[in-house]
């Protein structure tokens, strides 16, 4: 290697962190490391390695490549090759001549781990004086493996690095991200929220009656409704205003012997209806500046079901038969033909009204931006499930992807017989459910499971 080595202030050792992560070579700030005479910089093998695995890296590729470039002349006559004439201090660039490390004579370094094998290959070089050899990093580890070995050390500065640059993958990412905003900017924004009438519900789990039990609640309610009399007149004659009714004594049958012993199969289920009632609303609202077209709002829900109103179950069972009147049966209704109704298209429509279901379907072919709506439903929290929850799922033609909104509601379950809930000889709840009190403050609608509700 015919390099003039007394031209040279300073010898310096990059690691391949300053090809890589650096500016180009010509535009570092060498007056740091030498402010006066020459420097060269020693390229080792192990550097030279390291730079040529990057060339086919997605970020730093490109780097590696041109670092590549300024090397090429090295491989003719050229000992050296100029990177840098001004301003001052120029700066040269050639190949480090090593002889294979005796390893066994550097105990503290391995030759496994290449910041080790730059600073072996830096105390090894031929030509340089030991004084003039610094070794330039930015990492620590090969600073103080070259300290510790006698050579003279440089710590570069932020100001050596590139400015962060991103990869291929990542631009691609970015690109992506900008399309899927762009997007974005043209669809709804929608804001979705639940709220109940409470947060925790209380439910009762009601123990099963045994066989004799569910025998004597049937024979009391059968007690508790006699088929009524019919009267008759003064001649032996039943009332001309009170006509006899031949179907009672065959519907009274058909209660007895059918429909209360089909009640009776579930009166725990039943009794267990009219606790753990919820009150609902959904809201939507369009918060963005695009209209939702043809959106659709699916709610549905676990632990329990959804109707449109509250539900109120008898202890006492279905009503029994009572007296018909046929001078006063009620007139046939005609069902005359009503045209369907044509809604708005900016209406939302419940496509099916929940009958203690689990799924409610809601459509609205445009939905406004700067409108909302809300949708009230009752919820019943079954004890015997593990979570009750609402959950609502909104999709639009032009919504990318969907929106999701969850409302769970707590429950506090009380484990329960009949009879404490229940009186055995009247068939009357010992202290009303809380929805009575509901009912009984507020225009609400309901509706029976089966029996005249009586306090």
């Amino acid at each position: 290697m015919n390099v003039d080595w007394n031209k040279f202030s300073v010898v310096v050792f990059i690691d391949s962190n300053v090809v890589l992560e650096c500016l180009a070579l010509e535009q570092l700030p060498w007056r740091e490391v030498h402010n006066t005479g020459s420097i060269l910089v020693l390229i080792t093998p192990t550097v030279l390695q390291e730079v040529d695995s990057k060339k086919n890296h997605p970020r730093l590729g490109d780097h590696a490549r041109r670092f590549n470039r300024s090397m090429r002349p090295l491989l003719g006559k050229q000992a050296t090759v100029v990177i840098r004439q001004s301003p001052t201090p120029q700066v040269e660039l050639a190949l480090a001549d090593c002889d294979r490390v005796a390893w066994e004579q550097y105990p503290n370094l391995d030759s496994d781990e290449p910041d080790s094998r730059v600073v072996a290959q830096a105390l090894t070089a031929r030509g340089p004086s030991q004084e003039s050899r610094v070794i330039v990093s930015h990492d620590i580890r090969p600073l103080n493996l070259a300290r510790q070995h006698g050579l003279n050390i440089f710590h570069i500065g932020e100001n050596w690095l590139r400015p962060k640059e991103k990869s291929e993958a990542e631009k691609r990412a970015d690109s992506l991200k900008r399309e899927i905003d762009a997007i974005k900017s043209r669809q709804p924004k929608l804001a979705l929220s639940f709220r109940a009438s409470k947060d925790t519900v209380s439910v009762h789990r009601i123990h099963d009656l045994s066989s004799q039990e569910r025998k004597e609640i049937q024979d009391t309610i059968i007690r508790l409704h006699p088929m009524p009399e019919q009267k008759r007149d003064f001649t032996g004659n039943y009332d001309l205003l009170n006509q006899y009714d031949h179907t009672l004594s065959d519907r009274y049958k058909r209660w007895k012997e059918k429909v209360i012993p089909q009640f009776m199969r579930e009166y725990e289920r039943k009794l267990e209806l009219n606790f753990g009632h919820i009150e609902i609303v959904f809201r939507i609202e369009n918060v963005g500046q695009v209209p939702a077209e043809s959106l659709l709002i699916h709610l549905s829900t676990k632990g329990g079901w959804l109707n449109d109103r509250y539900v109120i179950a008898s202890p006492v069972g279905p009503s029994a038969p009572s007296v018909r009147n046929p001078l006063f049966s009620p007139p046939l209704l005609h069902h005359r033909y009503q045209p369907d109704v044509q809604l708005g298209k900016h209406e939302f429509v419940v496509r099916d009204v929940p009958r203690r279901s689990t799924e409610i379907q809601i459509s609205c072919a445009d939905f406004r931006h700067g409108y909302d709506y809300e949708y009230r439903m009752i919820g019943w929290v079954d004890p015997h499930a593990d979570e009750f929850h609402v959950k609502a799922s909104v999709t639009a033609a032009n919504l990318y992807g969907e929106i999701k909104e969850v409302s769970i509601v707590g429950k506090t379950v009380l484990d329960s017989s009949v009879f404490d809930l229940v009186d055995p000889e009247t068939l009357k709840f010992r202290q009303p459910p809380e929805i009575v009190g509901v009912l009984s403050t507020a225009n609400l609608a309901f509706e029976f499971d089966g029996g005249v509700w009586d306090k």
